[in-house]
């Protein structure tokens, strides 16, 4: 299922996380190591660089090429190292309804707004839901979702959370909506008498602060008979790495522990193979991350919705 990542911090060659690491978010797609599903639907990173034209729009780069082979992606990702980033690597289940289309890559980054947003999850049976939610999103945006996908709409549910979807909201801002959307997804599940297992982790970022979270919906309860029930487990698993800067340290990518702390990574499985210098998020829960000039703060906070 999907892989996401996540980085806060001094600038960092995107080419590090997405290709050199011996755990990279590319390799995820073909070989992830928590999972046994693919992830071969398409690939998505919006990254910040303060060095750039209108530092306060990400570079966006969407496709449903595969990105082992993507050469236009392997070829910026040497040349930007952003501040901050949010990439991620699309899975669907094989199955004859399965669309693979531009309209359902993340990160969403609607024209005109400061927020972008990935999921990793899967909302069971979303189609009963979907349009109960229209009444939690503003008209405006409304107008604006161009697909069925359950993201794009929880997308349109967190904006509509802020106090103006248009613009840079704070940490604590992002935090809010954040729960204000799983508070609503929940609502609405118990409306239609959904209670299937649905891990919903969340990830929100304007570059300079992020929120995400790990979650699941009715943890653990499935139906008899469900495919995906060996891999949502593994697959709703969250993990991050804090430290001064993420790079070689005798042969191995690893944050280097000196102080102050400057940056923060963030994955759903450890991008390397010896995961010691890793943390685990714990389940239910709500990190937050704030980079002030070169000053990196983080929070974890548990989620009770």
């Amino acid at each position: 299922m999907c892989r996401v990542l996540a980085y806060l911090g001094r600038p960092l060659p995107l080419g590090v996380v997405l290709y050199d690491t011996d755990n990279s978010l590319v390799r995820q797609a073909h070989s992830p190591r928590m999972t046994a599903m693919l992830n071969l639907a398409g690939f998505g990173v919006a990254a910040w660089d303060p060095r750039s034209v209108a530092p306060h729009e990400p570079l966006l780069y969407r496709s449903t090429a595969l990105p082992v082979y993507d050469r236009n992606l392997r070829n910026l990702a040497r040349k930007v190292a952003p501040t901050c980033a949010l990439a991620h690597v699309r899975g669907v289940e094989l199955s004859e309804v399965g669309v693979v289309s531009e309209l359902s890559l993340h990160p969403f980054h609607w024209p005109g707004t400061r927020v972008a947003f990935a999921h990793n999850g899967h909302l069971r049976e979303f189609d009963r839901m979907r349009f109960s939610l229209v009444p939690h999103i503003h008209a405006e945006l409304q107008r604006r979702i161009g697909g069925m996908g359950d993201t794009e709409w929880l997308y349109a549910v967190f904006l509509s959370q802020l106090r103006d979807p248009y613009g840079t909201p704070a940490a604590n801002e992002l935090a809010d909506a954040a729960v204000k959307t799983l508070g609503i997804v929940r609502a609405m599940r118990e409306l239609h008498g959904i209670e299937t297992s649905s891990p919903t982790n969340l990830f929100a970022t304007t570059g300079r602060d992020l929120v995400a979270t790990r979650f699941s919906f009715d943890y653990g309860w499935y139906p008899d008979v469900d495919s995906l029930l060996e891999v949502d487990l593994p697959f709703v698993s969250l993990w991050y790495t804090l430290g001064d800067a993420y790079a070689l340290h005798d042969g191995e990518w690893t944050m280097g522990s000196d102080y102050p702390i400057c940056s923060l990574l963030l994955a759903s499985e450890p991008l390397t193979v010896d995961s010691s210098t890793w943390l685990e998020v714990p389940e239910y829960s709500l990190l937050v991350g704030s980079l002030d000039r070169e000053q990196l703060h983080v929070e974890l906070h548990d989620l009770d919705v």
